[in-house]
């Protein structure tokens, strides 16, 4: 082969070679940056790399390295529907990427993958300390990340059904003391939705950032769709007006096993039950059975409801809305603020 050919070939397979290391930095750089040290928005880093890109390119033009044509008004008139296309995209995008960033990359941090014998043995110890201790609300949540690939399924299913659905696993809202104004909802009128659960997290003395992070799902749009039944899991009980007592946390399983699916609100409806003191019992099973499994059956799917959308609507039009009839009155006027 002449001299000149070999050298052709050996620029073509060196700028290959260039070119599949370079894409394979690339990618690591940004999975480290975005990952590992948490960087805050991706458009940043792809602006800020083409940005050296150029740099380096001028440079290296100026080197004698490489040679390219000089920019011309010309150019811009061959490629404007790129940038159109790719601002387009970068704007419809943003909205997401503010939202559920902060899921999915702690989601990466934190995730655990298990072998199948894992799966099984930390299932089963899960299952023995949660009937032991139905108090232990790290094991119970561990059961149902093992337990509950099915019913994640069929949740995701029912809320693409619905617009309101989608938006939350386009969007991915997260419910927290840092992106629920808890302030905010406390000056909203009497009766509202986001007033009551204030009251709700204030008279049971609970917090919307004491929900555990999911570890243990291995679809990431699924382990979202557990997340998001934990941080709402105390807006049921307050839209349900029922108390965190064991007598309320059973009547409010019965109506999450019957809509979500999830073994572990099954396994918590059935042998909850076991745990009332007589007179709760006699109650459960004259009031709060019958009317948790008709509103499990009749009510719209409460996973799918967008409630960060609803604070200010009035808990009786929410009720008629998701056709809740709710045990207990809630005596509350929805008019006027205290």
């Amino acid at each position: 082969m002449p001299g000149q050919q070999q050298n052709v070939v050996f620029q073509r397979v060196g700028s290959a070679l260039f070119y599949g290391l370079s894409s394979l930095m690339i990618t690591v750089v940004n999975k480290t940056v975005l990952t590992s040290f948490e960087f805050p928005s991706f458009q940043v880093l792809g602006i800020g790399q083409m940005l050296a890109t150029i740099v380096l390119l001028l440079a290296a033009k100026k080197l004698r390295y490489v040679e390219f044509p000089n920019l011309e008004t010309a150019t811009f008139g061959k490629i404007w529907p790129l940038p159109v296309i790719y601002i387009g995209g970068s704007v419809g995008t943003v909205r997401r990427f503010l939202s559920d960033a902060s899921f999915a990359r702690d989601y990466a941090n934190d995730r655990v993958d298990l072998t199948r014998m894992q799966r099984a043995v930390l299932t089963v110890g899960a299952a023995a300390i949660s009937f032991a201790n139905p108090f232990r609300g790290d094991m119970i949540a561990c059961l149902g990340e093992t337990t509950g690939s099915d019913a994640l399924v069929h949740c995701h299913r029912q809320m693409l059904a619905t617009p309101e659905g989608r938006r939350i696993l386009e969007q991915q809202p997260r419910i927290s003391s840092s992106t629920v104004d808890l302030d905010a909802l406390k000056r909203l009128p009497a009766g509202t939705v986001g007033r009551i659960y204030r009251e709700f997290l204030d008279a049971n003395n609970v917090s919307p950032d004491s929900r555990p992070l999911v570890r243990f799902v291995e679809d990431t749009d699924l382990a979202y769709v557990m997340q998001r039944y934990r941080e709402t899991h105390d807006i049921f009980h307050a839209m349900l007006l029922m108390p965190t007592t064991m007598l309320g946390e059973v009547s409010v399983k019965w109506i999450e096993a019957l809509q979500l699916r999830l073994p572990m609100c099954w396994s918590g409806a059935v042998f909850g039950a076991y745990r009332l003191r007589p007179r709760q019992r006699q109650m459960y099973l004259k009031h709060h059975l019958p009317w948790a499994i008709r509103t499990g059956l009749n009510a719209r799917f409460i996973l799918g409801i967008y409630f960060e959308e609803r604070w200010d609507q009035p808990l009786e039009e929410f009720h008629r809305e998701m056709n809740i009839v709710p045990l207990v009155e809630d005596r509350r006027k929805p008019s006027g603020s205290e």
